[in-house]
């Protein structure tokens, strides 16, 4: 066998070294960032064996301490997720709406233009004798009474005579300027104006 001179020596060498450099004959061991939690767990499984070899039941009261350590946290989990849940359905249910006001008649709204005309509040009696009068021409039909609406818009609905129209727009136009336009008013006239609101006064035109 011809003995390898120094120059192919050399030439092997270097071939030998390009190829055991490349990335499949680099035997490193791979990284693994949770092996410190193998290391844990190998560690705690040696000494729970110990100290169930020496101390059986401190090692039986461990692993039950751990069992209801673990129902609490499921217990735990599981009432937050019950809170979750319950206040997600509390925002979709529909608000409380507020009780509709006690319907009053026109009874009541006379007893109380008399209150307010005795306290000196001579507008206010004016507006409570205007709602009853309406109130007691829609229990007559003449009318459709609804707070929403003004009396002006009642006035032009109502199925009156033309002469009892008139008195009621009069009417009407009389309570606008004391409680809108500011005119003064006085007892006496307020008293006129309230004997005015007799709903015998305004006749129907059927």
């Amino acid at each position: 066998m011809t003995p390898i001179q120094d120059g192919g020596r050399e030439a092997l060498r270097a071939a030998l070294d390009t190829v055991f450099a490349g990335p499949a004959y680099q035997w490193r061991e791979p990284r693994r960032p949770f092996a410190f939690l193998g290391r844990w767990w190998t560690w705690f499984r040696e000494w729970f064996d110990a100290l169930r070899e020496s101390h059986p039941l401190a090692a039986d009261a461990l692993v039950w301490g751990l069992v209801g350590l673990l129902l609490l946290i499921l217990l735990h989990a599981g009432w937050l997720a019950y809170r979750i849940v319950r206040s997600g359905a509390g925002r979709h249910r529909a608000p409380d709406l507020p009780a509709p006001p006690p319907r009053r008649d026109a009874a009541w709204y006379r007893a109380e233009s008399e209150r307010l005309a005795q306290a000196g509040a001579l507008v206010e009696a004016m507006q409570a004798d205007l709602v009853a009068l309406l109130l007691e021409l829609d229990g007559r039909r003449v009318l459709r009474y609804h707070p929403g609406k003004t009396p002006q818009e009642h006035v032009a609905e109502a199925t009156l005579a033309e002469e009892s129209r008139a008195e009621l727009r009069r009417l009407v136009w009389g309570f606008y300027r004391h409680a809108f336009g500011r005119d003064p008013v006085t007892a006496e006239h307020a008293a006129a104006w309230r004997a005015r609101t007799v709903v015998e006064r305004y006749a129907s035109a059927r």
